[in-house]
């Protein structure tokens, strides 16, 4: 049996994952590094700070924990 991690992408509030979406057609390169930072970690403090950094740039708070879902 094998168990699927769930990556912080799964756990992005729809609302961000909107804004997103609607940021990737201003910003590709970084909402693109942003997409493969939150498909390749599973918990806020795995992230590099140029992902919170981009985070912040493209959704606008400096506390990343806010964007997830608590599981």
């Amino acid at each position: 049996m094998t168990y699927k991690t769930i990556t912080l992408l799964d756990r992005l509030k729809p609302h961000y994952s909107e804004k997103l979406s609607d940021k990737n057609i201003q910003h590709p390169t970084v909402v693109g590094r942003i997409i493969d930072a939150l498909e390749s970690n599973s918990t806020v403090l795995d992230l590099r700070y140029s992902a919170v950094l981009d985070l912040y740039f493209v959704l606008g708070s400096k506390d990343p924990f806010v964007y997830f879902k608590d599981i």
